[in-house]
């Protein structure tokens, strides 16, 4: 689905259920837009009623709060809330987040994994950014860079990732899923890889709060998510698609990326076993 087309679904959604409201309020008879405007404030404001029911504008969490009130829904603000806020940040233009590059970028997410206490990662074909060698780090950024058209500072971006590193450390708790496809996608030359597949396989044991799992491509998974995602504590998912960059913070979408997550987990190999997997693909 296009990144635009998830924005309008999610509007849609939203702008359902306020009608919803509206037709079938706790108490009472359903309401006209007249009437409901009359009971939040806006007189004469029926036309802002029907824009924000077809979604063509997006409510405050002010708007909110006075609709579900109008309607006797408060115990629904919380979640109506967390859906316009979810929308609202869900989707930014990769164009605007890298004008000047990815060095930025790779530094604020430095201070996301320092106040993130779990952090859970699904990747399925290339390995993620804190489990990187510096060169394929810097192979991978490279390619971003390339394919985008935008400012090369590729030096201070893998600086920037080799520093978000430090976070493994501590009290933190980190969850990494890759793909099978991860170990084999050939983004730097095969002694590049093969150094990258032996810092993949430390992480295998002796690190108390790191866990890495393969997906083996002999498994057929219960779930095949067509996005790699990073789940941060429970608050927060982002997902990364061509175009856009997309942070999901409604409580019901987080619990379909963790349910996913917990299948996926579920059917990969951890230990012994995955190391026998990277070592497959070093051999190759």
């Amino acid at each position: 689905m296009a990144s635009t087309e998830k924005i309008n679904e999610a509007r849609k959604v939203l702008a359902d259920r306020l009608r919803e409201l509206r037709q079938h309020p706790a108490h009472g008879k359903p309401l006209t837009g007249d009437q409901l405007a009359e009971r939040i404030g806006w007189p004469g404001r029926k036309a802002r009623i029907s824009k924000i029911e077809n979604g063509v504008q997006l409510p405050s969490v002010e708007d909110i709060e006075a609709w579900a009130v109008a309607c006797g829904a408060q115990d629904e603000i919380p979640d109506l809330i967390a859906q316009v806020r979810n929308i609202d940040s869900m989707y930014t233009e990769w164009r605007r987040l890298e004008k000047t590059g990815l060095g930025d970028i790779q530094q604020a997410f430095v201070s996301l994994y320092e106040r993130t206490t779990q952090l859970r990662v699904w990747q399925h074909s290339a390995v993620p950014g804190l489990l990187q060698t510096e060169e394929y780090a810097r192979a991978h950024m490279s390619a971003i860079i390339a394919f985008r058209g935008i400012p090369d500072d590729v030096d201070r971006a893998v600086a920037a990732r080799m520093a978000q590193q430090e976070t493994l450390g501590g009290v933190r708790r980190f969850m990494f899923l890759l793909g099978e496809a991860a170990l084999r996608t050939p983004m730097v030359d095969g002694a590049g890889m093969r150094e990258q597949l032996d810092k993949l396989a430390g992480f295998t044991h002796d690190h108390a709060n790191v866990s890495l799992g393969i997906l083996p491509s002999t498994v057929r998974p219960p779930v095949m998510p067509p996005e790699n995602f990073w789940l941060y504590d429970t608050s927060e998912v982002r997902v990364d698609g061509v175009a856009a960059q997309f942070r999901i913070k409604k409580p019901d979408d987080i619990g379909v990326y963790e349910k996913a997550f917990t299948a996926l987990a579920e059917v990969c190999v951890y230990g012994e076993a995955a190391r026998a997997l990277i070592q497959a693909a070093a051999d190759l």
